[in-house]
């Protein structure tokens, strides 16, 4: 299994998250790492995950796992 990087541009963290947007709804959603890449999703590390904002006027939903800090 290969490990997954952030996908934040110059970041070469190890990849935690995973976060995609709701357009329609405004919305950002953060969750657990997936299994796989999808296309029109971002990988985040630790640091990224934490720092993670929305655009003015979306809504950040974060799902968690039991045992995760973010």
């Amino acid at each position: 299994m290969t490990t997954r990087t952030c996908s934040r541009i110059t970041c070469q963290g190890e990849a935690v998250s995973t976060f995609t947007y709701v357009y329609a709804d405004s919305i950002a959603v953060l969750g657990p790492l997936s299994f796989q890449h999808e296309p029109h999703s971002y990988d985040l590390c630790a640091k990224h995950t934490e720092k993670l904002s929305a655009p003015q006027g979306w809504q950040v939903v974060r799902y968690t796992t039991v045992g995760t800090d973010f």
